[in-house]
């Protein structure tokens, strides 16, 4: 059996944590989602409208990105430039500065000897294939870039969160609560599939992590870059955006520390397990379906922050040691 490939990015507390606010990444997450056979929480409306805006030849244009049997894309054509220091670009700008010798490099570095036939026809003609895929990208930014705008209020509450996390000392269950394949433990960041050999020694790098716009269940991640690696994954509240009328502005809220920390389901679940409610209590007190409470109740023991227990027919929640902490300090 392989060993699960891991990074060294080390204690949480020293760390080296940003957040990224850049819209590339979304960008390549919605082109791969609308065009892909899997549409990872992208509303059926927002797939049909990238879909009947983008040029006819948009699928040819992927076929490579969506017929690989490897869960992977060069870093370059996922717009992530922008995650290095300095200042910020736009997203033409980002994909105008795409060079058709780093794709090629990168295509090599991934495969090798062996690169698969879709990718070999990308590096054999960089060029040809760049400019179809910066059509493709503008008409699916004029289509999205509105969207995009919208959650600007969500991303700032998340880059709030994520630094209400840090200083707090509740990181790590933030990190393993993200939504994300990716895990953190020990000092190590747990990768669902390898990635190159040169770069998961011994190192620490920083850690980005990138809010995804693009779907309920968006997931990317990459530790190519001897620098820095980046976590992508969906933007919490995201279905308060997708459900609110276009245009209706997002309501205000008094979220205390633990909303932010948590989201408010969690964070509702988390209060009344003082009382140790069945789960479909809780899912009452917090207003959510059975199903939905069930869910978020399994997130919260994965994270070791409660405990699910039988009493006669009936499942309880139970507060550990560490959720009773975490209640403590931000509730």
């Amino acid at each position: 059996m392989s060993k699960v490939p891991t990074v060294p990015i080390g204690p949480l507390e020293h760390i080296h944590l940003s957040i990224s606010r850049h819209p590339g990444t979304t960008l390549f997450s919605v082109i791969t989602n609308a065009f892909g056979s899997h549409a990872h929480g992208m509303p059926p409306a927002w797939r049909q409208a990238v879909r009947d805006g983008a040029p006819p030849q948009a699928a040819a244009t992927l076929r490579a990105l969506l017929t690989t049997g490897h869960p992977w894309a060069p870093d370059c054509l996922a717009l992530t430039g922008n995650m290095r220091s300095g200042p910020e670009v736009s997203v033409a700008d980002e994909l105008d500065g795409i060079e058709p010798d780093r794709l090629v490099a990168e295509v090599e570095n991934r495969f090798g000897d062996a690169v698969p036939a879709g990718w070999r026809h990308v590096a054999d003609r960089p060029r040809a294939f760049l400019a179809g895929y910066r059509d493709l990208a503008r008409s699916v930014w004029d289509t999205f870039g509105p969207l995009w705008q919208q959650a600007d209020g969500l991303l700032m509450r998340e880059v709030e969160r994520i630094g209400v996390a840090s200083v707090t000392g509740v990181l790590g269950t933030v990190l393993n609560g993200l939504g994300s394949p990716v895990r953190y433990g020990d000092g190590l960041l747990h990768l669902p599939h390898p990635c190159p050999g040169h770069l998961t020694g011994p190192g620490r790098r920083r850690l980005v992590l990138v809010p995804l716009a693009s779907g309920l269940s968006a997931c990317t991640y990459s530790a190519e870059d001897p620098d820095f690696v980046w976590i992508g994954y969906p933007l919490p509240g995201l279905g308060r955006l997708i459900t609110r009328r276009c245009g209706e502005p997002e309501p205000r809220s008094g979220r205390d520390r633990l909303d932010l920390v948590l989201g408010p389901v969690r964070a509702a679940i988390l209060r009344h397990a003082r009382r140790r409610p069945s789960v479909s209590e809780a899912a009452r007190l917090a207003h959510v379906t059975v199903s939905t409470a069930t869910y978020h109740c399994g997130q919260l023991a994965q994270a070791g922050l409660l405990r699910r227990l039988r009493h006669g027919r009936e499942v309880r929640l139970h507060l550990t040691d560490n959720g009773a902490a975490l209640l403590d300090l931000l509730a």
